[in-house]
């Protein structure tokens, strides 16, 4: 064990010796090489700009190494304060080495010196070489605070040392970036310095740094490094210059002098400056090289910090992309012309151009060989609008590449549609002229139409008017060669789209048809017309109006025979005449006529009574005059109503009868059934659908029937002449006869069946009853010879009709012997004064019926036994008088 302890002492021992040793032996060998070791000659020290300090020094090639090694220190300020040391390893055969230092603070706010030695690992360091100093502005003279750095570039994220130098007098206390305040580092009694990290990119107009008292200050800028450009690519339009575009990750945030600048090496040898203005879409162009194909091309990005670069290497023909240069339009009502001008050196390639219509998405695709001229590409386009807006635009493209792009849009706007609807009205009275109507409707409403042009071609001849109208109608002289009319409108544009219309060498009228419209209007039909080819026109017009006729029309395809015109173009109680025209290549001849109301009314007008009818003793013959076609009418007349009114006191209110005439071109209308001798009221008036008129009103009186009343006189004269005629040759035989002989002359008959009734009627006498059974005994009654003849008023008083005295009669009896009738007697239970005032009246209105002659001179008396009513009634006068007529007599 002691054994063992005692080793590991002596081994330590000799370890420590010979440390030492080698310790000793070390340093006096850099004594001895100290002396021998060249120091390096520091031979240039310059600020390349404010931060970037550029040292150059020689060293003696007595060292063998190849790799020199240098340790170089930066001092500051008169102190030499080291702010930087480091190691430098340079080859050994330069005759000169360089080294560029920067610095965080600008080497203007304070000295900066540098110092450097050789180190290698055969022997020790060399001797530090002398200070080599630049000086700062800090020891210039003057009375200013100076601040750096000052209009500088600083780059993105760094950090950066902001100096303040400021004469002696002043106290600086604050020092500020941007908005914010930083901590003041004291550099030298004269300098003040603040440290800003990882500093952030401004826009253009930079940051300020300033102090306290703020009336310095010092502006600068922060930015990056260029990035490298990428989808860097090169093309060509028209063959004779290069476009080359790149896309930039970052856009740049400084412009002017401070802003990126791009450089295109071409092919190795040839460089084109670039001025780019739109950062957004940056491109560079250079000239087609002649007879070359391939080109290597190098996009070079620099600024202050940095630079970067891309390379693109392509064939020319396939980078052929052409872009129209001009885009034409010519625009019209339903088709535009479209021209493509292309320009550039093209020969050998197969363009094809295209063009797109919006709205839409038409496309038209033209194909063509290029040239080295001027080329155009024209297109049509169709089926357009008139007076709307379209956009159209264009791209060409070489066979098997992409499409070039698009040209700008161009808009236009189609031209407006000025439709002129012609049509024309011919008349042969009172002269033959042609009246031509037309309506213009466009597609602007704000179209201004200066005039109109028409055109007059005839037949059989080369002839051709034209003329200037400033209306919508003109009237020309109808010729019979006159054949084809055509009218346009004269606008901004030019001349519209013309209208054409072919007046007809003959025609015919066709016949008359009556229509009736309804709440809808009118519904027209007519019948096909097999020559009619192009279509119908239907023209209608008021009439019986005093202003001109407004003519109006429509056309109608030739496949429709019918046509409903809204109730908004008619009146009511206005008469409309249609007239339907069929086309043909011979123009538009009559088809059919119809007239007809939109609704009816009633008339406005009366007609007129002639005053001299013709007048009988029955009836009166009225005639009058009235225009049923006049078209003034507000219906058409049907019928006329007369009313005839019995005007006699006799006659009652009522005592009027109506008749109609159907047939309204009827003027007269015979009235019979009148009374003679009588004054009638006749009140005529003129009826339509919609009722009737106005009335027209006159009295006429009937006349007297003188030949009744000469029958009336007559007839009793004959009998009675013949009587006596046949009475003649028994005249002395009639002498002889008593008076009494002759009573039957006391009877005194009616002249008709209608006076016995009504006298019956009027004394009350008569009343019908039925009776099952009578006793009919017929007495002759004598009269007394002291009584007086009938003539003179002597009958029996108790049922005379004759007698101004009348007694109370015990019944009235009437026998009708020829139909067997037999009525019973009423007993009148009547006072004498009452009885006497009746035999009155009854004489009265007796004597009012007329007689012609006496058929009877005996008086008949009939007493009449009816049981059960004699004693109730009471006793039957011992005889009743019975006046029978004449006309009963001749049936008993």
């Amino acid at each position: 064990m002691l054994r063992e302890l005692t080793s590991t002492t002596m081994i330590l021992h000799w370890t420590k010796m010979l440390t030492v040793f080698i310790l000793f032996e070390n340093v006096k060998g850099w004594n001895s090489s100290s002396d021998t070791v060249t120091v390096p000659d520091i031979i240039n020290l310059q600020a390349l700009d404010m931060w970037r300090l550029e040292m150059e020094w020689m060293m003696n090639q007595n060292e063998e190494e190849r790799n020199q090694t240098y340790e170089i220190q930066v001092g500051r300020t008169t102190n030499m304060d080291i702010v930087d040391s480091m190691n430098v390893s340079k080859r050994s055969l330069e005759a000169v080495h360089t080294l560029v230092w920067t610095s965080q603070l600008p080497l203007n706010c304070v000295d900066h010196s540098v110092r450097i030695r050789f180190i290698s690992e055969a022997s020790p360091p060399s001797s530090w070489s002398s200070w080599k100093t630049i000086y700062g502005e800090m020891n210039l003279a003057h009375n200013q605070i100076r601040l750096f750095p000052d209009e500088q570039v600083l780059r993105e994220g760094s950090t950066v040392m902001f100096c303040c130098i400021f004469p002696t007098e002043t106290h600086i206390t604050s020092l500020f970036f941007g908005k914010t305040l930083y901590e003041v580092i004291n550099i030298s009694p004269r300098v003040k310095a603040i440290r800003v990290e990882n500093i952030n990119a401004t826009n253009s107009f930079g940051v300020i740094f300033y102090h306290d008292r703020n009336s310095e200050a010092a502006h600068n800028f922060v930015t990056f490094p260029p990035e490298k450009p990428f989808d860097f690519r090169c093309e060509t339009e028209d063959m004779r210059l290069v476009y080359c575009s790149w896309k930039i990750q970052r856009a740049p945030n400084l412009t002017g002098d401070r802003r990126r600048k791009y450089t295109l090496l071409i092919s190795d040898s040839k460089a084109v400056g670039c001025d780019v203005e739109n950062t957004d879409h940056p491109s560079c162009g250079f000239d087609v090289i002649q007879q070359q194909i391939t080109y290597n091309t190098t996009l070079l990005v620099t600024n202050s910090l940095g630079q970067a670069s891309e390379t693109y290497i392509f064939n020319i023909t396939d980078r052929v992309f052409p872009v129209p240069e001009h885009l034409e339009v010519t625009a019209g009502v339903f088709d535009s012309l479209v021209i493509l001008q292309l320009d550039g050196c093209f020969k050998g390639l197969l363009l094809i151009c295209q063009i797109e219509l919006e709205p839409g998405g038409i496309k038209q695709d033209l194909d063509k060989n290029g040239s080295d001229s001027m080329q155009y590409y024209a297109f049509k386009l169709q089926h357009l609008k008139p007076s709307t807006q379209y956009s159209i635009r264009g791209r060409c493209a070489v066979q098997g590449n992409d499409w070039g792009r698009w040209t700008t849009q161009r808009l236009f706007i189609t031209e407006p549609l000025v439709t002129i609807d012609l049509w024309r009205q011919i008349r042969d009275h009172p002269n033959r002229t042609v009246t031509l109507l037309w309506k213009t409707v466009s597609s602007d409403s704000e179209l201004y139409i200066e005039a109109y042009n028409g055109c007059v071609s005839y037949r059989n001849t080369e002839r051709n008017v034209c003329m200037t109208i400033t209306q919508t109608q003109v009237e020309l002289t109808r010729d019979l060669n006159m054949s084809d009319i055509t009218v346009r409108a004269v606008i901004q544009s030019g001349l519209s789209e013309p209208a054409h219309i072919t007046i007809p060498s003959a025609y015919i009228m066709p016949r008359e048809k009556r229509i009736m419209g309804n709440e809808k209007g009118f519904q027209l039909t007519w019948t096909r017309d097999s020559t009619t080819t192009c279509d119908y026109i239907v023209e209608w017009c008021m009439l019986g109006v005093a202003l001109p006729c407004n003519l109006q029309w429509r056309k109608v395809p030739a496949n429709q025979s019918s046509l409903n015109l809204n109730a908004g173009y008619f009146k009511a109680g206005v008469l409309y005449e249609f007239e339907i025209y069929g086309c043909s290549a011979d123009g538009h001849r009559r088809h059919e006529k119809q007239i007809g109301y939109f609704k009816e009314q009633k008339p406005t007008q009366r007609p007129t009574l002639y005053s001299s009818p013709n007048i009988t003793w029955s009836s009166v013959n009225l005639k009058w005059s009235f225009n049923e076609k006049d078209p003034s009418h507000t219906g058409f007349i049907t019928r006329y109503v007369i009313m005839v009114q019995d005007d006699s006191e006799a006659a009652s209110n009522l005592s009027y009868f109506i008749q109609s005439v159907d047939d309204p071109c009827s003027k007269s209308w015979m009235v019979s059934g009148l009374e003679e001798d009588r004054s009638y009221t006749f009140q005529l008036a003129a009826c339509t659908s919609a009722g009737c008129g106005p009335e027209t009103t006159a009295v006429f009186r009937t006349r007297k029937n003188f030949y009744l009343l000469m029958v009336k006189v007559l007839v009793p004269l004959v009998v009675l002449v013949g009587c006596c005629v046949c009475l003649w040759s028994y005249r002395n035989l009639i002498r002889g006869f008593p008076e009494e002989a002759f009573g039957f002359l006391h009877v005194k008959a009616l002249d008709l069946d209608e006076d016995l009734y009504e006298a019956s009627e009027k004394i009350h006498t008569l009343m019908i009853e039925d009776c099952k059974w009578c006793d009919v005994e017929i007495l002759d009654v004598r009269p007394i010879t002291t009584e007086k003849p009938w003539l003179t008023g002597a009958e029996d008083q108790s049922c005379s009709f004759i007698t101004p005295e009348v007694t109370p009669p015990s019944c009235h009896l009437t026998t009708d012997l020829t139909n067997f009738t037999y009525v019973s007697c009423v007993q009148q239970d009547l006072p004498s004064e009452e009885l006497q005032t009746e035999a009155t009246k009854q004489e009265s209105e007796i004597s009012g019926f007329s007689s012609d002659y006496v058929t009877s001179s005996h008086a008949t008396m009939v007493q009449i036994h009816s049981p059960g009513q004699s004693q109730s009634r009471g006793a039957l006068s011992s005889a009743n008088q019975i006046a029978v007529s004449g006309r009963q007599q001749q049936q008993l």
